[in-house]
């Protein structure tokens, strides 16, 4: 039969020591690796996001059979990740309905929606820059890209955008070591891709060329 004694039994200081410093080590090793993961997880939102509101403008322009425009409307300050969507030439409400047939803005975003250290830069350059090339944060911003109601790009070539990087900052807006750049481009015909510098295209089609 157990007496009291044999019974209770716990830990030693010596037992709880170890296991702190295991713990502490876990700790060191994997803090900043899902840090690392977190801000890459950021950029990819905002890139999805830019990417969408290209989409948008397209889908739209096409829709309505008229000219539609995508902003990038951070600054060059800044280089943060608003856009919005809307109209070249408003349109009223022709049919009665309460809203404006061809609106100034059909969809906006901010920069406060969990992707504040994401950034962007942007090229108009035809052809672009060799993706190597690393468009920093508010490279030539603000500025859009317009689709035809055929779902080309409207304007000249060199005028509207063709490529858009984006990045990870800290908060001296310096690239963030290791985090991942994605980037996204604009054909002349209306074509919009977005795909990973890091990667090869040869093994990879999220890769870049």
């Amino acid at each position: 039969m157990l007496t009291l004694a044999q019974k209770q039994h716990g830990f030693s200081l010596v037992e709880l020591l170890i296991g702190v410093v295991i713990i502490g080590i876990l700790l060191s090793v994997g803090l900043p690796a899902f840090s690392l993961w977190v801000e890459n997880t950021k950029t990819r939102t905002a890139s999805e996001t830019i990417l969408n509101g290209l989409q948008l403008a397209r889908t739209e322009a096409v829709r309505r059979n008229a000219n539609v425009r995508f902003s990038l409307t951070g600054t060059a300050a800044t280089g943060a990740v608003t856009w919005s969507v809307g109209c070249v030439t408003v349109v009223g409400d022709m049919n009665f309905d309460g809203e404006d047939d061809c609106p100034a803005i059909i969809q906006s975003r901010s920069d406060n929606e969990g992707t504040n250290s994401a950034r962007a830069g942007i090229s108009t350059a035809t052809p672009m820059p060799a993706f190597t090339t690393v468009l920093t944060s508010g490279t030539d911003m603000p500025a859009g890209v317009t689709f035809s109601g055929l779902g080309r790009v409207a304007s000249a070539a060199g005028v509207d955008i063709s490529r858009i990087d984006i990045t990870n900052v800290d908060a001296t807006n310096n690239i963030r070591p290791n985090t991942r750049r994605m980037v996204i481009t604009v054909g002349s015909g209306g074509t919009i891709r977005m795909c990973d510098p890091g990667v090869p295209l040869a093994t990879s089609p999220q890769g870049c060329a």
